[in-house]
């Protein structure tokens, strides 16, 4: 069954994202995080903020490779305290130069995290990136750091693929388990656009490619409140359509 999911603004209450989210019928928050903390400026105590609202949530991270060792028992600590038991990290690399092999020092520092992770039981999810973070990016990539880390899941941001082959091939790698949705006009490097504003077939995507994927999906739309309504709507429609599997009688 799909379950949506919206994002939680920096510069938002989170109560009235919240109240966002009830209205239009998502189940769940992403909660932005970085080398600065929790991404909720309005909050005065940003933890306690989100154990009041009893909403369910999960951390989106965005951790440099070199920031990965600082930062992991700080997300622990705070996960604890939330009482969550998944993590989603998105990894950049902008404090070094990429070559062949900083793959495998990002991998390792995944492997890690995963092992932190791990004695509290939580579930790590990996982003793939962009060209315009070009690391975990590539099939070569993602070949790495899920054959190395093969109780890490996927999470696939559509928006980040280069193309549809590239796509399939991401798929065939490892199957994601949550996604992030938005559009893209797919000859620029980078966007997140409201569905129908940039060129993503998102119709022969799950027509073709994840037809049987039935998880979470986050939608990355922040441009209003009603391009999201509107985007969550429009993927409703395409994902409507698609048979729904069926178990077979004994």
């Amino acid at each position: 069954m799909i379950e949506y999911g919206c994002l939680a603004h920096y510069d938002h209450f989170i109560s009235d994202d919240i109240q966002l989210a009830k209205n239009n019928n998502f189940g769940f928050l992403q909660i932005w995080y970085d080398k600065d903390g929790i991404s909720l400026n309005k909050e005065n105590n940003k933890i306690e903020s989100l154990i009041n609202s009893n909403y369910p949530c999960i951390i989106h991270a965005v951790l440099d490779i070199n920031e990965f060792d600082f930062h992991i028992p700080i997300l622990k600590s705070i996960l604890s305290k939330l009482g969550h038991k998944e993590l989603i990290i998105h990894p950049i690399c902008i404090s070094q130069p990429i070559d062949k092999n900083t793959i495998y020092k990002l991998s390792s520092k995944i492997n890690n995290a995963h092992s932190v992770l791990s004695e509290d039981k939580v579930k790590l999810y990996i982003e793939n990136n962009s060209k315009l973070d070009p690391i975990v990016n590539s099939t070569r990539d993602l070949q790495i750091v899920f054959t190395e880390n093969i109780d890490v899941e996927l999470l696939l941001d559509i928006a980040h693929i280069d193309n549809y082959v590239h796509l399939q091939e991401i798929v065939k790698i490892k199957q994601p388990k949550i996604l992030h949705i938005a559009d893209r006009n797919l000859e620029n490097i980078h966007e997140h656009l409201p569905l129908g504003q940039g060129n993503i077939d998102f119709d022969y995507i799950f027509t073709n490619i994840l037809h049987d994927y039935y998880g979470r999906i986050i939608l990355e739309i922040t441009q209003s409140n009603q391009d999201l309504i509107d985007s969550k709507n429009a993927l409703a429609g395409i994902l409507n359509k698609r048979k729904r599997p069926t178990t077979a009688s004994t």
